[in-house]
């Protein structure tokens, strides 16, 4: 797969198809774009582009406002992942804000991309005050001649997917419930790094993880979840808090993997989230901390290590 970082450095492409679109997270609804542009670029034998953002176009206008569903390292991979030819992964600036929508048609999907099918969704707008629409793309598609194919909004359990609906989720702690509007549970990768050990001396040892300053963390509490080490996939209980019994102050990502006791420090591991468990809560006592840790991890040995429907389940 090319990525292609400036507008100004796409050169010699041949026919091809386009979805357009900022694809935060990369959702079941964004994923029918794609398929259908990777599909369609596979039969009639031409290149399949996917025309997105490196940055929020949210934070361009309000910075720091909004908290990405996926790194772009990961974004770019998920694209790979699904047979994308071309990624134009662009810097949302004050070229793509003043762009006008006819421009934006004839110097870039026309005569940069070659597009002969513009793939987007009921509710795509582009260029100078959000001017352009669906409307715009075939309007002009006569004049430049290329196919428009406008996907209706789609819906699971009489539910819109949506980006906004899926940070809910996050924001909220309900991970048991994203799988079907994302496509996979959510998940968080960082570095293992050094902190403060507690864990380790209460005989609950755990990986702690840093991750970039713009992901969105689900909400504080103890979480089931899966964790991804090299090739390797275990069950863990991860807190996210600010472990109160010990008076910390700063929020901390931590898990106890089950079944392990490796060195991980400066290995980037992957944390998925299947369920949360209960909240954050401050303890009276380092004891009755310990007490509460060890139901957590039953909690999750009993229910995903040896119930072995779940275990076929969860390791697809």
């Amino acid at each position: 797969m090319e990525v292609i970082n400036d507008v100004s450095l796409i050169k010699n492409i041949s026919k091809s198809v386009v979805t357009i679109g900022n694809f935060d997270g990369i959702h079941n609804g964004h994923r029918v774009l794609i398929e259908n542009t990777v599909n369609y670029a596979k039969k009639h034998d031409i290149k399949s582009i996917v025309f997105t953002f490196s940055n929020h176009p949210i934070n361009y206008f309000k910075p720091n406002s909004i908290k990405n569903i996926l790194t772009n390292d990961e974004k770019l991979n998920l694209f790979k992942n699904m047979g994308v030819d071309i990624v134009l992964n662009i810097k949302f600036d004050d070229y793509m804000t003043n762009i006008e929508p006819y421009f934006f048609v004839r110097d870039i999907l026309y005569k940069k991309l070659n597009a002969k099918k513009i793939i987007i969704g009921y509710d795509f707008r582009f260029g100078k005050n959000k001017q352009g629409s669906p409307n715009t793309l075939l309007d002009l598609s006569k004049e430049f001649g290329f196919l428009v194919d406008v996907v209706d909004e789609i819906e699971i359990d009489k539910k819109r997917i949506s980006s906004t609906y899926i940070r809910t989720l996050i924001e909220d702690g309900r991970v048991d419930e994203i799988k079907k509007y994302l496509g996979r549970n959510y998940f968080l990768s960082g570095e293992v790094i050094h902190a403060r050990k507690l864990g380790r001396t209460i005989g609950f040892p755990t990986a702690n993880i840093k991750i970039q300053e713009d992901i969105l963390i689900p909400k504080r509490g103890i979480y089931a979840s899966k964790v991804y080490i090299d090739e390797s996939i275990y069950f863990g209980a991860t807190n996210i808090g600010y472990n109160p019994t010990v008076s910390g102050d700063k929020l901390s990502i931590e898990t106890h993997i089950l079944n392990f006791n490796e060195d991980i420090y400066g290995k980037v591991i992957k944390v998925e989230f299947i369920e949360r468990i209960r909240d954050e809560k401050k303890f009276d006592s380092i004891d009755e901390l310990k007490e509460q840790l060890k139901k957590d991890t039953s909690y999750v040995e009993n229910k995903y290590l040896k119930n072995s429907s779940i275990i076929q389940n969860y390791m697809l």
